[in-house]
């Protein structure tokens, strides 16, 4: 019978990817041999995976939190999870044991380690408290231990962060690329020449040159590159915590120290781009600040994109251009004064309201994506209890005449989690006719002057899922929705 197998799942996390005894692979075959020698079945849609993730804070951990939300489902998919040591479950006590709880008594799953068993009784979890503690005060204990080492390499001016654009990491020191230290040197000759940010990221990207990472050149990208001290040859490190380097303001406790690596740029050219970025930031913030509060309040804030490369067309100044231009990351402009593109805009939208020449698609809502999402997980569950009938029937657990019932049982619910998917991708009321009947009067109440930039905004987002802008052509294409 069905009952006779037990469904369990796999936790599998690693901090580093350097730890060959924590490797996802390695504690997977234990875990699976752990599951074959005590009657366990695991399905691989039942195996949760974090890697590179700290263990302290469940939300930072996708994979767990994909597991709690798979145990919480009726009825219950699997009545244990396996994990090789509870530190990979938990690191922090609190979170360990209010999630083992939750498991415990709202689902009645176990969490089990493999490498750790524990005897029945109050006894054996007063021992996992034991153990949850010690793996509560290891984490933290590490972390101190971590960033006294770090500390400590700073103030002798070794490097303590990833290498950046211009040097690898050798030696535990950084050595310098001349190819990539050319690209540096290159950024800061005409940045100090009067070139603004926006166009060297442009001429970045032309040239088909990456940054570290491998990415495109934006704004931030390049103000990173002229505002970073380790191209003058010194260490910046700050034990509080991570600076965000693309703002200005550093945290407290931040250092800058001589370094033992080459420098790239003269201290005399970085004090020269800092001078220069001051008075960049100044006219920035102040034109921030204006677009911020004229976009608030505009009738087409966040709905027109970029025929080009789909970006949002933003405020700069008295028109409307790409977002993803303004950064440099798009080769196209898309400017356009406000008035021009409300003009379009709505002239668009009673053309094709008029003629029912209407592009209308399904609006993929947040709770409709997450039916979808919860329909899916349904039917690979019922291929799963499939496949358990199946192997119940080999087994000679079950005979042919139950294995029958059962698949037939299992097949109408399938059929039925599929209709519900047809469902969701049909959506009511999507006729031109009927779509325009309901909203051509929205449509006229735009054009009144009655109604705020606000209002208007909030009409359009009730129908509009978003609009095209086509320079050449001076075409506002309208995509509605339902």
């Amino acid at each position: 019978m069905e009952s006779s197998l037990k469904i369990c799942a796999a936790y599998i996390r690693v901090s580093t990817h350097d730890q060959e005894e924590y490797s996802p692979d390695s504690q997977l075959k234990l875990i699976r041999d752990y599951a074959g020698r005590n009657g366990y079945a695991l399905p691989e849609e039942f195996i949760f995976q974090d890697d590179g993730i700290s263990g302290r804070t469940a939300e930072k951990r996708p994979g767990f939190m994909r597991m709690i939300a798979a145990a919480k489902e009726k009825p219950r998919p699997f009545e244990t999870i396996l994990v090789w040591k509870f530190s990979r479950f938990a690191r922090n006590q609190e979170e360990s044991v209010v999630y083992k709880s939750l498991l415990k008594k709202e689902n009645g799953i176990d969490v089990v380690s493999i490498s750790e068993p524990l005897m029945e009784g109050p006894f054996g979890g007063l021992i996992e408290r034991i153990i949850e503690w010690f793996d509560a005060f290891y984490s933290a204990n590490l972390g101190a231990e971590v960033r006294r080492g770090m500390t400590e390499r700073a103030s002798r001016g070794l490097p303590v962060s990833a290498a950046p654009l211009g040097y690898t990491y050798k030696d535990k020191s950084f050595v310098v690329i001349p190819e990539e230290a050319d690209t540096v040197r290159v950024i800061y000759r005409d940045f100090l020449s009067g070139v603004p940010i926006i166009a060297i990221a442009k001429k970045l990207n032309s040239q088909g040159l990456c940054t570290k990472r491998g990415g495109p050149w934006e704004n931030r990208t390049v103000r990173y590159i002229l505002t970073n001290p380790v191209y003058t040859g010194k260490v910046r490190w700050c034990s509080e915590g991570a600076n965000d380097y693309h703002r200005s303001t550093l945290l407290e406790g931040t250092r800058i120290v001589e370094g033992e690596h080459e420098a790239i740029i003269s201290q005399e050219e970085f004090d020269r781009a800092q001078r220069r970025m001051e008075d960049y930031l100044k006219r920035y913030r102040g034109t921030a600040c204006k677009t911020q509060r004229q976009e608030v309040s505009h009738m087409l804030q966040g709905l027109v994109k970029c025929s080009a490369c789909g970006g949002t067309l933003s405020f700069t100044g008295a028109g409307m251009n790409c977002v993803r231009y303004v950064h440099g990351k798009c080769k196209m402009s898309h400017y356009i004064t406000v008035k021009k593109l409300e003009e379009l805009a709505l002239g668009s939208i009673e053309e094709q309201m008029s003629g029912l020449k209407l592009n209308i698609i399904p609006r993929q809502r947040t709770d409709l994506e997450a039916e979808r999402q919860r329909l899916e997980q349904l039917l690979r569950r019922e291929e799963a209890v499939l496949g358990r009938y199946k192997e119940a029937y080999a087994a000679g657990v079950d005979s042919l005449e139950e294995y029958r019932e059962h698949k037939a049982a299992s097949s109408k619910r399938t059929q039925e989690v599929l209709k519900a998917l047809e469902k969701l991708k049909r959506p009511a009321g999507a006729g031109p006719a009927a779509f325009s009947e309901k909203h051509r009067e929205v449509s006229r109440a735009l054009k009144e002057g009655e109604l705020t930039d606000q209002e208007k905004n909030l009409l359009l987002r009730g129908f509009v899922d978003h609009m095209v802008f086509y320079r050449a052509m001076k075409k506002v294409e309208v995509v509605y929705y339902v």
